[in-house]
C-alpha cells in the first residue's frame, strides 16, 4: 500500500488503485479508514515517506502493519541535506570560487554510476576543492551504498549505525541532522530488508500516468468521471509525458 500525492492508495503487488482521498493529509483518509475496519483486510506492510501525520494514522488505523520508509524517500532527505551544505558554503565564497560551483548542484544529486566520465572528474575536483561539500557528497554514496551491499536487515542496522557514527564525526551539521533522522526512523529504514525490498518506487510512473490523462482530457469538469479514470488506470495504456 502506498499514500501518493492526491491522497491515492494503491496495493504495491498488483499495482491496484484501492482508494482515492478526497484532497490531501490525513483527513483525506478518513472514509479509507472506515472502510479498511468494514472490510477487515489484512494489510501487513506500508511503503511510506517520514511524514508524522502519516505514521500517526497508520499507528492508529493499522497497528499491526510493518511501516517500510522508502529508500527513495531516504536519499532524498540526503539530497536535501546536500543542497543545504551547498548553498550556505556558496554563501561564503568570493566571486571566483562562487563561479566554479555555479550551475552544479545536479552534479552532486545524480548519482556518480550514472555520469559521464568527464562529470566524473569534475565531480572530484569540486569535492577536493570545496572539501565540506565534498564530504557530504561522498557521505550520501555511502549512505546508498548500505541499500546494494546490505545482504539483510542485521547488515543493514550496523551499517546504518556505523553511517551515522561517522556521520556526527565529520561535525557537519547538516550530516548529523540527517543521521539524528535515520536513528529515529532506523526500525523502519531497514523495513526495507524485512519486506523483500517494498518499495513505493513505482509511484512516480503512476503520478506520470495520471498527469497523462489530465493532459489527454485538458482537465476534468467531472470528477467522479476522474476518479473512475484514474482507478482504471493500472489498465490504461498510456504515452510518457514530456
Amino acid at each position: 500500500m502506498h499514500f501518493a500525492r492526491g491522497s491515492i492508495v494503491r496495493d504495491l503487488r498488483s499495482g491496484a488503485v484501492l482508494y482515492i482521498g478526497d484532497g490531501k493529509g490525513v483527513d483525506s483518509l478518513k472514509s479509507f479508514g472506515k472502510k479498511l475496519r468494514h472490510s477487515k483486510a489484512k494489510i501487513t506492510a506500508i511503503a511510506m515517506d517520514m511524514s508524522k501525520a502519516y505514521i500517526s494514522w497508520v499507528k492508529s488505523n493499522l497497528p499491526d502493519a510493518i511501516i517500510v520508509f522508502d529508500h527513495f524517500h531516504v536519499i532524498k532527505l540526503m539530497n536535501d541535506k546536500i543542497d543545504k551544505v551547498r548553498r550556505r558554503v556558496s554563501a561564503g565564497l568570493d566571486e571566483q570560487q562562487i563561479k566554479l560551483l555555479k550551475n552544479q548542484r545536479f552534479l552532486f544529486l545524480r548519482n556518480v554510476e550514472n555520469l559521464e566520465p568527464d562529470a566524473k572528474l569534475l565531480l572530484d575536483n569540486l569535492r577536493n576543492t570545496f572539501k565540506e561539500l565534498g564530504d557530504v557528497s561522498m557521505m550520501k554514496e555511502t549512505l546508498r551504498s548500505i541499500y546494494r551491499m546490505a545482504k539483510d536487515d542485521f547488515q543493514a542496522e550496523a551499517a546504518f549505525k556505523n553511517w551515522c557514527s561517522i556521520a556526527r564525526k565529520t561535525e557537519i551539521k547538516e550530516l548529523g541532522d540527517m543521521a539524528k533522522t535515520i536513528e529515529n526512523h532506523l526500525q523502519g529504514i531497514i523495513a526495507f530488508w524485512k519486506t523483500d525490498a517494498l518499495s513505493n518506487a513505482g509511484m512516480e510512473g503512476f503520478n506520470n500516468k495520471v498527469r497523462w490523462l489530465i493532459r489527454q482530457a485538458y482537465g476534468f469538469k467531472d470528477k467522479e468521471y476522474f476518479t473512475l479514470k484514474i482507478y482504471n488506470l493500472p489498465n490504461t495504456k498510456t504515452e510518457p509525458v514530456l
